[in-house]
């Protein structure tokens, strides 16, 4: 079994994982926005790694949830 950080997604699966089209994830690339890439036989491929980081970063934390969370 392939770990997570040599596994990799193609457009078309981060596509589906995020919910949106092929072409959109394409465009994002294009222009530098979205995880970091890779070209394995001239397919662009995500490791699943620099996905999970980036869906990371792109987490919103609501100011009333913190707040409630910390007791405040």
């Amino acid at each position: 079994m392939e770990s997570n950080s040599t596994m990799f997604l193609s457009q078309r699966e981060l596509a589906a994982r995020w919910s949106r089209s092929e072409t959109a994830i394409g465009l994002a690339s294009a222009v530098g926005v979205g995880p970091r890439y890779v070209k394995i036989d001239g397919a662009v491929k995500y490791p699943v790694e620099e996905v999970q980081r980036y869906e990371r970063a792109c987490l919103f934390f609501d100011p009333a949830e913190v707040a409630l969370q910390s007791g405040m």
